[in-house]
């Protein structure tokens, strides 16, 4: 009986069934199948890859969160400064009324210009850890287009708000617009407000600088409002010329400053009649802006390289929204030549242009907000895309590091049986050998 040979093969299988406990023990205590890289190299190195993806991914998140509450602050501002455009829009319909007194309206400009600096100071303070929003560091917009506006026009004498169509605007019997192809240049152009209103027809009208007109014809009433410190010694200019009846369309004719230095605006006169009196159309002109200097933000959306998604906030200053210097007040009046004329009577040309700014600063504000909104909808998506991956590629990592439990416990009590029937096989073995070695001392 070869009990050494027995006993050196009993000692192997237990010296492995207690290796094999001692890892199960590990396993079953840390809940990893994978520990070290000894366990498994190429598992460890397949869920090392996905645990550096899975905290890209969280941090990704993270950064969404944060970047969603620099939108909200942003939403936040924006809408606070709609709300003083709104209430700078309903002090000038306020405005807009013979029964104001000149001292009511001077209080109702100090609010305005009040607000109006409001308005500047949140553009240039509101931030966000440190990062301003609004004064212009974040801004891409592309460059503004200069545009030209027809707006409603004043009543006339009768109460009544005029048409803008002539009779025979060709020439031909076919009716259109008083004036059109209206424009302003950016190059050496001025915002303003232009009204041409046809006063009354003459059998030999005498235009103020030329003279008499030798056939028939209207008085056209031109009434120019610029806040633009280049348009002239005042901000409004009221100018009548003698136009000649079916004498056909005229196209091609400009409108400059008084002080010169300005462009107006360029456009065709339609052909007049005599029953196109009282007919008038307003223009409300912008200028076009320069390309946003700022650069957007960048958040690293996803758990990878390139996975960024952009913030861009745009400049909400005044100037930035056109309404800087607006006024209410009756404003001074230039002639033709450049020189002081007074008073206007009224502050309708004036409030007509703040108004019509205004409400388009406020429809640039509500654009503003849908582009936040529109943003803060992307970011929540790349959010809800980035955590559907963390729990699959969570998933994933624990398939391959993570120890299944009753397997692992299956083992355990199997590796513990072998160890236990090699304990006991062993004593045996033990005990065989020393009756062994009695029985051949006895033979001797």
């Amino acid at each position: 009986m070869d009990v050494l040979g027995s006993t050196g093969f009993v000692l192997g299988n237990l010296s492995r069934a207690q290796s094999n406990e001692r890892k199960d023990v590990n396993a079953l205590a840390s809940g990893l199948r994978i520990s070290s890289a000894a366990d498994d190299p190429s598992g460890l190195a397949i869920a090392e890859t996905i645990q550096t993806k899975v905290s890209g991914l969280q941090q990704g998140v993270a950064n969404v969160q944060s970047a969603n509450n620099l939108l909200q602050v942003a939403d936040s501002t924006l809408a606070s400064v709609q709300s003083i455009l709104q209430r700078i829009h309903g002090l000038i319909v306020q405005s807009r009324s013979d029964l104001v007194s000149i001292g009511s309206l001077n209080s109702i400009q100090t609010e305005i210009d009040t607000l109006l600096r409001e308005v500047n100071k949140i553009s240039g303070e509101t931030n966000f850890n440190g990062v301003h929003l609004f004064d212009g560091s974040l801004d891409t917009s592309p460059p503004g287009q200069s545009s030209t506006v027809k707006i409603t026009s004043e009543p006339g004498a009768d109460g009544a708000t005029p048409s803008s169509t002539v009779v025979n605007a060709d020439g031909l019997g076919n009716p259109g617009a008083l004036v059109s192809n209206a424009s302003v240049s950016t190059a050496g152009g001025v915002a303003s407000l232009v009204e041409f209103r046809i006063l009354s027809y003459s059998t030999n009208p005498v235009d103020p600088i030329t003279g008499p007109l030798g056939v028939p014809g209207v008085y056209v009433q031109t009434v120019v409002y610029s806040t633009d410190p280049a348009f002239g010694a005042a901000p409004q200019n009221v100018a009548i010329t003698a136009v000649p009846t079916d004498g056909g369309p005229l196209p091609g004719l400009f409108l400059t400053s008084p002080s010169g230095t300005k462009n107006v605006l360029g456009f065709d006169l339609a052909n007049i009649t005599q029953a196109d009196v009282g007919t008038a159309i307003t223009f409300l002109t912008t200028l076009g802006s320069n390309a946003g200097t700022g650069h957007a933000l960048a958040v690293n959306s996803g758990g990878s390289e390139g996975n960024v998604v952009s913030i861009a906030l745009p400049t909400v200053s005044a100037q930035a929204l056109n309404v800087a210097g607006i006024s209410v007040l009756p404003p001074g009046l230039v002639d033709t030549f450049n020189n002081p004329a007074g008073t206007a009577g009224s502050n309708v040309y004036a409030a007509d242009a703040a108004e019509a700014r205004t409400q388009a600063a406020i429809e640039q504000i509500s654009s503003a907000r849908a582009r936040v909104g529109a943003q803060s909808v992307a970011l929540s998506e790349d959010a809800n895309n980035a955590s559907i991956q963390i729990v699959n590629q969570t998933a994933a990592e624990s398939a391959i590091r993570d120890i299944n439990v009753g397997q692992a416990t299956t083992q355990f009590t199997r590796d513990q049986v072998v160890s236990q029937v090699a304990t006991s096989v062993l004593a045996q073995l033990q005990v065989s050998a020393g009756s062994l070695t009695r029985l051949l001392l006895q033979t001797i």
